[in-house]
């Protein structure tokens, strides 16, 4: 006899879901206020990594007195919240899947810097796309992205020099 298993999901590892928050990523973020393009694949990352682990974003934003993010009880006390597998940070291939379906859609498009680095941003078809996703999670995760604006125009060394600490000794309550 073999017993049925409830089928649990889990966002990180849904594909449709992770598109979604990518795109609803690079519809908050991948823009300055000149309108040119600041997301390299690494803050790219970066940012992914950060709407992953609130309670790690809530820290960087005390530290810069910004306005934190009110966080469930599962952002704040999961073991995944408490020690950030690291290793999500350096391995890209995954996200570059992800931005190449995204592409793929016509959802985001790429420019090449004078320095030869590839930013991703937004197109108006990416645009339209993600102000449709309107489910409950799909909003949680704009705002946790909303509360990142400030940090979009750093370089990534920066952003890394933030997030750094928390990595090798682990979140403390």
């Amino acid at each position: 006899m073999e017993l049925n298993k409830l089928p649990i999901y889990v966002p990180d590892f849904e594909v449709n879901l992770r598109l979604g928050k990518l795109i609803i990523l690079l519809n908050e973020l991948s823009l300055n206020k000149k309108d040119k393009p600041v997301l390299t694949l690494e803050k790219i990352s970066i940012f992914e990594f950060l709407t992953k682990h609130p309670v790690l974003l809530n820290r960087i934003l005390y530290l810069k007195n910004k306005q934190l993010i009110n966080l469930t009880n599962s952002e704040k006390y999961s073991i995944e919240a408490l020690f950030p597998n690291r290793g999500q940070l350096f391995d890209f291939k995954e996200i570059k899947a992800l931005l190449n379906i995204l592409i793929g859609y016509d959802f985001i498009k790429i420019e090449i810097g004078s320095g030869f680095e590839i930013y991703y941003y937004i197109s108006e078809k990416g645009r339209a796309y993600a102000n449709n996703l309107t489910e409950e999670y799909f909003i949680r995760i704009q705002r946790i992205i909303q509360s990142m604006d400030t940090f979009k125009t750093l370089p990534y060394s920066k952003i890394n020099q933030f997030v750094a600490p928390y990595l090798r000794y682990g979140i403390k309550n």
